[in-house]
């Protein structure tokens, strides 16, 4: 079973006033916190300063200074500009003294126009594709707890997906997801879901391509910036599909391209990344 406890206790933000707001990260199986908490609190601070008449349209995120798990994070809010169409906001998260992401958020209030998108391939029903608790069976230990059930969404790999066996050397990679349970209506929610949620898979297919697991000795990894444009409305408790490909790896940083689809073919948002990967030489045990 799977639960959005976390996505929603990720985005559950407390006013501090004068656009400021709090908000913890979650727990994770890993030293430090989750970049998907980062991205989507601080979408969701700057959403509680908009008109309702608009939603997010384009977030540009840099990753600054790695995160304590469990840590509060206060976001402020700085108003650059309300138009007749479109509002812009600047978000800065920090912890203690230090900033720890920036973001630049853009809101639209929706208008009419002609609709031409990226097309849906076809792609595996999600049905037959296994879920990660359906890979991961018998694993033992808190990662395969957690990719099985503790992200809020079922994410399922068309073909091998990168827990533990090594990557195929392929570039591109597709993974179905929505969330375990039901959301609320509101387009805003959904919006905050798939920004929470896509930071889950944008390195692996810089580790497919390098052979590489996430269980591999030695291997580090870290999002630097992340870019996400929303096209239209979706429901993020419906299953996506995200096509993911891998632009450029060189000097330890991997970019990644992805597009996210509905069930039925709809081009709903595109997101780019970049990461850093790095694999240590692991000592040599007597």
């Amino acid at each position: 079973m799977i639960d959005t406890l976390g996505f929603r206790a990720a985005i559950a933000l407390e006013p501090l006033g004068d656009d400021v707001f709090a908000a913890v990260t979650q727990n994770v199986p890993w030293p430090k916190s989750y970049g998907g908490d980062l991205l989507a609190q601080a979408a969701a601070a700057a959403n509680e300063t908009v008109a309702g008449d608009r939603t997010l349209h384009a977030m540009h995120s840099l990753f600054v200074a790695p995160v304590p798990i469990g840590a509060t994070v206060r976001y402020r809010v700085e108003r650059l500009r309300d138009g007749r169409s479109y509002s812009s906001r600047r978000v800065s998260g920090t912890v203690g003294d230090e900033v720890v992401v920036s973001a630049l958020c853009s809101f639209h209030v929706g208008e009419a126009s002609p609709s031409i998108a990226e097309p849906a391939a076809p792609a595996p029903d999600p049905a037959g594709v296994p879920s990660a608790a359906q890979v991961l069976d018998g694993q033992q230990g808190a990662a395969a707890a957690y990719w099985s059930t503790g992200r809020s969404f079922d994410i399922r790999h068309v073909g091998a997906a990168p827990y533990l066996a090594p990557g195929d050397g392929a570039r591109d990679l597709e993974v179905w997801l929505r969330a375990g349970e039901g959301l609320p209506d509101a387009a805003a929610v959904h919006a905050l879901a798939l920004v929470y949620a896509c930071d889950y898979a944008m390195l692996e297919p810089a580790l497919r391509a390098r052979g590489l697991a996430w269980t591999t000795p030695g291997l580090a990894t870290a999002s630097l910036d992340h870019s996400l444009w929303f096209h239209d409305t979706f429901r993020a408790d419906e299953w996506l599909l995200c096509r993911l490909h891998l632009v450029s790896l060189t000097h330890g940083r991997a970019l990644v391209r992805g597009e996210f689809f509905t069930a039925a073919g709809a081009h709903v948002a595109t997101v780019a990344q970049q990461g850093m990967i790095r694999v240590r030489a692991v000592p040599a045990s007597d």
